[in-house]
């Protein structure tokens, strides 16, 4: 039985669960949200999620654990409109917040550390794809893809909660597309975080190069470390 399916407006809460609390050892949600609650984060969270949902050409994934029934694995691939439309049934609420988010973040949202961490991802993405790479980038969560064009897939995220990693779910979605790049022949392009390598490695990534988003300069504390990785396809 396959264990991948497509999520739906219902599984909102759950899908902003995976994609908060799979990174809380990072700094860049608090770093962002300085003195939010991981709660008010995650119906944040709900309301971006509806955008990736009402978008056609994002394929939202989901991955239940079959013991417990937990939304445990939540992952975003974005195909071409060759590929078909993904068509999820959205209510007229969900398609109103879908067309802008910011409007419902937490208050004490930092706008310079949200802005800098997404141009540092832009300018990465610039040295190093081209039209025909699928990419991996992260505008607002700290592991997410850095997109090609739409002549390609993208992965956009991929997270599971701590408590399910190390079971295969995560393999499991990569590996879907994947088949889709090689079939395409498509090189996949991603930013990753230091936990995420070892996973990525084993997939056939290699590191391109390391980069250092520095809080400090929009007035937080820290830095940390992303790596730029890519996948050349597999000959079918």
């Amino acid at each position: 039985m396959d264990l991948i399916k497509y999520a739906t407006e219902p599984d909102g809460p759950a899908l902003a669960k995976v994609n908060v609390q799979s990174f809380q050892g990072r700094r860049y949600l608090q770093e962002v949200f300085p003195g939010t609650t991981l709660s008010r984060v995650q119906e944040y969270k709900i309301v971006v999620g509806m955008k990736h949902l009402a978008n056609p050409n994002m394929h939202v994934l989901k991955i239940h654990d079959p013991v417990s029934g937990e939304l445990a694995t939540y992952s975003r691939w974005q195909f071409p409109a060759s590929f078909g439309p993904s068509l999820v049934p959205l209510s007229e609420k969900a398609v109103f917040l879908a067309k802008d988010s910011i409007p419902h973040a937490p208050q004490q949202m930092n706008k310079g550390v949200f802005n800098g961490f997404k141009k540092l991802l832009e300018e990465s993405r610039k040295r190093y794809t081209t039209e025909n790479d699928i990419g991996k980038w992260p505008p607002k969560f700290p592991t997410g893809v850095l997109s090609g064009s739409n002549s390609s897939p993208v992965l956009d995220l991929l997270a599971t909660l701590p408590e399910y990693q190390g079971r295969g779910f995560g393999s499991a979605v990569l590996k879907w597309g994947m088949e889709k790049a090689d079939a395409s022949q498509s090189r996949i392009f991603l930013e990753g975080t230091p936990e995420g390598v070892p996973i990525y490695l084993k997939h056939g990534w290699k590191i391109l190069e390391e980069v250092v988003m520095d809080y400090t300069q929009f007035g937080g504390v820290g830095q940390e470390s992303f790596f730029l990785m890519m996948r050349d396809p597999v000959s079918q």
